[in-house]
C-alpha cells in the first residue's frame, strides 16, 4: 500500500473539470499519431469488455458524465442498487452508455475529474471507433507479451481470432483493474508520448497484485442486467454492435434506434426531453361502438329522468294528502272533548 501512495504522489496531475452542458457534435479531432493514441487509451485498455465498451461511448458525452458525477454525490443516489437504481435512472436525460457507467461510480468520478483526458478519449472514439479499438488490441497484446495480462480469479483473457477479449471471470461480478501503464505494457516504444497513470478517486479500494509490478483490482461491482450487456465490441470489424431492444429499454423517452451499430449522437440540451413528449393520443374507437355507447348513455339519462319525475310525483301526492289527514284528526279530537264536557 505504501507503493500505491508513492505512485499517487508521483502522479499528481489534475485536469480541468467538464464545462457546463453545451456540447454539440464533437469537433472532428486531428488524427493523432499512433503513439499519442496508444498513450490516450492505455489507462483503460485492460478493462473488461463489458466495462470498456460503455466507457468509450460515454466518454463522448463529457457534459453528461459531469452531470452523472454530480448526481452521484447525493448520498441517496449513491446508495441505490439494482432495480431501484434502474428506476431512478429511467427519467435521466443521459445517453444509455452514461447510464451503464453509473453502477461504477468511481469510473464516472474518474472521467469527470480527468475531463481533458476523458473528453479527448471520447472525441477520438466518436470520430474513429475502429482506430481506437485497434489501439486497445495493440496494448493488450503488449501486456500479454510482458506477462502482465493473464487470466485470474477476477478476469478471463480469451483469444478471439487475432483479438484478445477480456471478460469477467464471474459474469455477475466485474472487478476493475488498476495498473500503471508505464510498467504493465513492457518497454514503451513512444518516448515522446509516455502513458499517464490515471489515479482512482478517493475511496477506491484496491487489492491483489502490487501496482508497480502488476495489476491490482477493485472490489467487485455487481452486474445490473438491465443496464449491461447491450453493447459488444466487434474487434475484427472495428465497431460496436448494440442490442437495440435492450438499448431502447434503457432509453424509454429518447430517440429509439433501429440500427445495430453504435454511432455518436450529438444532443446539446440532453439526450431526450421529457417535457417535450406529447401525451399519447386517445385510442380511436369503432363508430358502431361509439354509437352504441351514445344510445346507452341516452337511455340511461331517460331512465334517470323518469325515476326523478316519479319520485317528485309521489312526494307531491303525499304532501297534498297530509292536510286532510290532519283535519280529520283534529275533528275527531274536538268531538271527544265535547263529549267529556257534557
Amino acid at each position: 500500500m505504501a507503493r500505491w501512495v508513492a505512485v499517487l504522489a508521483a502522479v499528481g496531475l489534475m485536469l480541468a473539470m467538464v464545462p457546463a452542458r453545451a456540447e454539440t457534435s464533437p469537433i472532428p479531432p486531428a488524427t493523432l499519431p499512433a503513439g499519442q493514441l496508444d498513450a490516450l487509451v492505455a489507462p483503460v485498455a485492460l478493462y473488461p469488455d463489458p466495462l470498456l465498451t460503455p466507457l468509450l461511448m460515454a466518454a463522448s458525452y463529457p457534459a453528461e458524465i459531469a452531470e452523472a458525477a454530480a448526481w452521484l454525490k447525493s448520498e441517496t443516489n449513491a446508495r441505490l442498487r439494482g432495480d431501484a437504481l434502474v428506476a431512478a435512472l429511467r427519467p435521466r436525460p443521459w445517453a444509455p452508455s452514461v447510464k451503464a457507467l453509473v453502477p461504477f461510480p468511481e469510473i464516472v468520478t474518474m472521467l469527470a475529474a480527468r475531463a481533458e483526458w476523458g473528453t479527448a478519449l471520447g472525441r477520438q472514439f466518436a470520430a474513429d471507433p475502429a482506430r481506437v479499438l485497434a489501439a486497445v488490441q495493440t496494448l493488450r497484446h503488449r501486456a500479454a507479451s510482458s506477462g502482465k495480462l493473464t487470466s485470474s480469479p477476477r478476469l478471463k483473457v480469451e483469444v478471439a481470432g487475432a483479438a484478445l477479449a477480456i471478460m469477467p471471470a464471474d459474469p455477475a461480478m466485474i472487478y476493475i483493474p488498476v495498473y500503471n501503464p508505464a510498467l504493465v505494457y513492457g518497454a514503451w516504444p513512444y518516448p515522446d508520448f509516455p502513458p499517464k497513470f490515471i489515479e482512482p478517486p478517493p475511496g477506491f479500494r484496491v487489492s491483489g497484485a502490487d501496482l508497480d509490478t502488476g495489476i491490482g483490482f477493485s472490489a467487485g461491482f455487481g452486474v445490473i442486467a438491465p443496464l449491461s450487456g447491450w453493447a459488444h465490441p466487434d474487434w475484427t470489424a472495428g465497431r460496436v454492435t448494440i442490442d437495440t431492444a435492450a438499448y431502447n429499454r434503457i432509453n424509454p423517452y429518447g430517440p429509439h434506434v433501429s440500427a445495430t451499430l453504435w454511432r455518436h449522437e450529438p444532443h446539446p440540451t440532453g439526450y431526450f426531453h421529457i417535457a417535450e413528449q406529447p401525451p399519447p393520443p386517445p385510442v380511436a374507437k369503432h363508430p358502431a361502438k361509439l354509437a352504441a355507447k351514445d344510445r346507452h348513455h341516452a337511455a340511461r339519462q331517460g331512465h334517470e329522468k323518469s325515476r326523478h319525475a316519479a319520485k317528485s310525483h309521489a312526494r307531491g301526492h303525499r304532501a297534498a294528502s297530509l292536510p286532510r289527514r290532519g283535519k280529520r284528526v283534529h275533528l275527531a279530537a274536538d268531538r271527544h272533548n265535547d263529549k267529556h264536557r257534557r
